[in-house]
């Protein structure tokens, strides 16, 4: 540590925005700067802590809530799906058992018309299949007590026909006058009777189908809209407390900036000595820092987990319950699942584009031939199955941050090659403006859709879009990340565009080293 400055003296060593103070040192007791530092930042760590917890459980039981209600809604419709299953199965099986009756009344009729044996092979048949498909159907109307009635009632009078084909048999087979019943049709009269009652019980069967399958779409749609409301009721709850929390720590940290204040007042008033004052600011701010960091991530963490929940319960919806949704809940649902992956990517980009605006800057002498090249070998897959014409000419080298720099030329090639995917063939060009000045321009061009310059003041803002998302992805955040660190550097960017005939970005950069960065 060097000797203290004078007033005089003082470097301007405090951070951007930090306005260093006019008054003299003083001297600070070593108790009384303890006690005035660690009363704000307790204070605010501990309302930090608060603020947190909130965050974390109002989402939490709206998540619990929504979960109960899915899961009843599903068990709900998984009994209606295996009531209208056995419902086809009563159906079926009632069909069949009319097959098997008709089988035997043609065949019995066959035989007696013609005295051909061949005939009785029908009717032995469905004698031996009505006992089997009767007590399938027997089984799955055990719990319907009026369709199982009407079974027994259809059993008892196929056993009453078979006493009577066996006796028309019989009378045939000796010889005696069994003409008689059949000429007055009393076959045909019995069977009619069965399928009567055949009848009766299939349409009682259909009604109940239909009645589920309405009970069925019914709750479909209830769970449905209460999924909706639910979720829209836990994007309201978290907008507003996440802005209320929001809100509060502004407050907290304001108060701790006060704090700040008349702890630096307290060190002016016991005179501590300049360097101790600095070194202890300097501190403070860190430490502010470095929670506010932590802030926004946990911040970041808490709304990208609640936003990815509830793409995985769409999606759950989605899949449980698509067959029962007409086409326009189908669509709502689609919605809100694209509507929480475009949430979470925009958390995302804002996070980058906080670090790049924190990341500490390099220079040196950066060579844009091989950075273009490396931004070209990135986005080499942009480029599979197209026809894309580059023309590159002679680029200069800068003084800059290399990574940083690659990020700028990647995002204006990766704007152009996606704005020129309509083009056959697509062509970029890559060179320099040769003006006089302290400035080297670079410019990127391209033959795409362009933009319509009345737009321009857009161009450079966090998530300003000037076309569709439908047409072409991406969140806004790539000019804006350009302009960022282009500034950072004490350079300038603007775009030139017609729309359908492609669009010009230019880049200026300070041709000599600036002594030190430009604060946004």
């Amino acid at each position: 540590m060097h000797a203290p400055h004078s007033a005089a003296e003082v470097p301007a060593e405090v951070e951007p925005g930090l306005a260093a103070s006019s008054a003299p040192p003083v001297q600070l007791a070593p108790a009384a700067e303890t006690l005035v530092v660690a009363a704000p930042l307790v204070h605010e760590t501990v309302e930090f802590r608060r603020l947190l917890t909130r965050a974390f459980l109002v989402p939490a039981i709206l998540l619990a809530l929504l979960a109960v209600a899915l899961g009843g809604g599903v068990a709900l419709l998984v009994r209606q799906a295996r009531l209208t299953q056995r419902s086809d199965r009563v159906l079926a099986h009632s069909a069949r058992l009319r097959e098997l009756l008709v089988d035997r009344e043609t065949g019995l009729r066959g035989y007696l018309l013609s005295g051909d044996r061949t005939f009785l092979g029908p009717l032995e048949r469905a004698d031996a299949r009505l006992v089997d498909t009767v007590q399938k159907l027997q089984v799955l109307l055990r719990e319907d007590p009026d369709q199982l009635a009407r079974l027994e009632i259809v059993e008892r009078m196929a056993r009453e026909w078979a006493e009577y084909a066996a006796h028309e048999r019989v009378l045939f087979e000796s010889g005696e006058d069994y003409i008689r019943h059949f000429k007055a049709g009393e076959g045909v009269q019995r069977l009619s009777s069965m399928l009567e009652v055949l009848d009766i019980l299939g349409e009682s069967e259909q009604a109940r189908r239909r009645e589920r399958a309405e009970q069925a779409a019914l709750t479909g749609r209830l769970l449905f809209w209460l999924s909706l409301v639910c979720v829209s009721a836990m994007a309201l709850v978290l907008g507003y407390t996440s802005r209320r929390q929001l809100l509060a720590l502004a407050r907290s940290h304001g108060e701790a900036v006060v704090a700040m204040a008349e702890r630096e007042q307290a060190i002016r008033e016991l005179n501590a000595s300049l360097e101790q004052r600095v070194a202890e600011r300097t501190h403070a701010l860190a430490a502010v820092n470095a929670e506010l960091e932590a802030f926004t991530s946990s911040v970041s963490h808490d709304l990208r987990a609640p936003l990815r929940q509830v793409g995985g319960l769409t999606r759950l919806l989605d899949e449980s319950a698509r067959s029962r949704l007409h086409a326009g809940e189908r669509t709502y649902v689609a919605m809100l699942r694209s509507t929480a992956a475009e949430a979470v990517q925009m958390v995302d980009d804002l996070l980058s584009f906080s670090r790049v605006s924190r990341a500490e800057l390099r220079h040196e002498p950066v060579d844009l031939t091989s950075v273009l090249a490396s931004a070209r070998e990135v986005l080499r897959y942009e480029q599979e199955g197209r026809e894309v014409e580059w023309v590159v000419h002679s680029l200069p080298t800068v003084h800059g941050d290399p990574t940083l720099l690659l990020l700028v030329v990647r995002n204006l090639l990766g704007n152009a090659l996606k704005y020129t995917r309509k083009r056959r063939p697509a062509r970029i060009e890559v060179g320099t403006v040769n003006v006089p000045g302290a400035e080297d321009i670079v410019y990127v061009r391209d033959n795409g859709v362009g933009f319509d310059m009345k737009y321009a003041h857009k161009l450079f803002g966090v998530f300003q879009r000037l076309h569709r998302s439908d047409e072409f992805e991406g969140t806004g955040i790539g000019l804006a990340h350009v302009r960022r660190i282009v500034q950072r550097h004490g350079g300038r960017v603007w775009g030139v565009g017609v729309p359908e005939q492609g669009a010009t970005f230019y880049v200026a950069l300070p041709r000599r080293e600036q002594p030190g960065e430009i604060a946004i």
